[in-house]
């Protein structure tokens, strides 16, 4: 909740080059935020309730009214945003390299000198 105020309160003081917004802007801008949230809303319950039909139900009997976070998290935590798979592999790889490396690099005696 803290998170949104804080949004919408930076997005008023500089989505006009900073000019301050007068009421009827912020009163629009307040209802274009609101229509945005409730349509991600939506758009997740929709999710939910595709996941929910493609794996025969979830055998609960739980309906309609199951909670759209509830349903999302039992699809075993696969992301379907591509960018993300990427950095996720990336991240993998580079943390396997770095480990791979700092091991062979331990093996390394350094030489002695001898007087």
């Amino acid at each position: 909740m803290a998170t949104r105020q804080a949004v919408r309160f930076v997005s008023r003081r500089f989505s006009s080059s900073g000019k301050i917004l007068s009421e009827e802007e912020k009163a629009a801008e307040n209802v274009y935020i609101k229509k945005a949230e409730q349509e991600k809303l939506e758009k997740l319950a929709r999710k939910g309730q595709q996941a929910e039909a493609t794996s025969g139900g979830s055998g609960t009997g739980s309906g309609s009214n199951a909670n759209p976070s509830e349903s999302i998290a039992s699809t075993g935590g696969v992301s379907s945003d591509k960018n993300r798979n990427y950095a996720v592999i990336a991240g993998v790889v580079t943390g396997l390299g770095a480990l791979g490396w700092y091991l062979k690099s331990k093996n390394k005696k350094t030489e002695e000198l001898h007087d």
